[in-house]
């Protein structure tokens, strides 16, 4: 008689057994992403404090760049333009990013958008892809009259195809300047099998060349290439900070079991 039975797992229990294994190797080690060659040699590596622990007065600080305590939710009204275009959004986050020099940005973040703000966002940022996980930021520096903005699309993944690449930008409002950010999705010493369904961190480029890159894994990490304007840097940290400390879709799935 033929045996009909089967082992294989249907799609979905697949992708969670992946998602398992994935964790199950980040927490078994000191996961790292992978840089290129350029950050290597020619950057500083930060590892960063207090991204774990309670949110409540929660300050990250990586080399000698340090939030304010963050508002999440927001306990103050912003001036920055973006963000009172898309006030509505359900996740907000707020704080000053503080570098060396006596530099400070006002950075006002959010995600989770609204239905109907949807169609506003992509006309904003000239967007053509269709997708509903975006975050986005504005970014004012003390003392200039330089603005920036960003924003990063299906910022946690969630398929390994090229309509699912991670990617976004963050641009000046002067000059039109922009950066390209580019979702990293390895681990060292991991197989692409396991890590092709998350994004474990991000990538800065300007003009095809990698400047930064900051890491989500665990404590998180920043590089910052060295010969970058203090000012430039101080706005790749400010998107750094704001991309370690935004919650992903799955941990607000998390929460709101955990709530029930």
């Amino acid at each position: 008689m033929k045996n009909t039975s089967s082992n294989s797992l249907p799609a979905g229990g697949t992708l969670l057994l992946l998602a398992f294994l994935t964790t199950a190797f980040a927490a078994c080690r000191t996961a790292e992403i992978p840089v290129t060659d350029t950050l290597t040699n020619e950057a500083t590596s930060y590892p960063v404090k207090g991204r774990q622990g309670f949110q409540i007065g929660q300050v990250l600080s990586f080399g000698e760049y340090r939030t304010s305590k963050v508002q999440r939710g927001w306990t103050k009204s912003y001036a920055i333009p973006f963000v009172v275009k898309f006030s509505g959004a359900r996740e907000k986050l707020a704080f000053q990013q503080y570098g060396p020099g006596g530099r400070v940005a006002d950075v006002a973040l959010v995600s989770r958008f609204r239905e109907t703000e949807f169609a506003p966002l992509k006309e904003y940022f000239s967007l053509s892809v269709k997708n509903k996980n975006y975050f986005a930021g504005g970014i004012e520096l003390s003392g200039s009259k330089e603005s920036w903005e960003f924003i990063v699309h299906n910022v946690d993944g969630g398929g390994n195809s090229f309509k699912n690449n991670t990617v976004g930008y963050v641009r000046s409002k002067v000059d039109q300047l922009q950066i390209d950010i580019v979702g990293i999705r390895e681990l060292e010493g991991a197989s692409p099998l396991l890590t092709m369904m998350d994004v474990y961190g991000y990538e800065f480029r300007m003009d095809g060349k990698t400047i930064g890159a900051v890491s989500t894994v665990n404590n998180g990490k920043v590089w910052l290439k060295n010969t970058l304007h203090p000012e430039l840097k101080l706005v790749l940290a400010s998107v750094s900070s704001g991309l370690m400390l935004r919650n992903s879709v799955r941990e607000e799935a998390e929460q709101l079991s955990m709530n029930r």
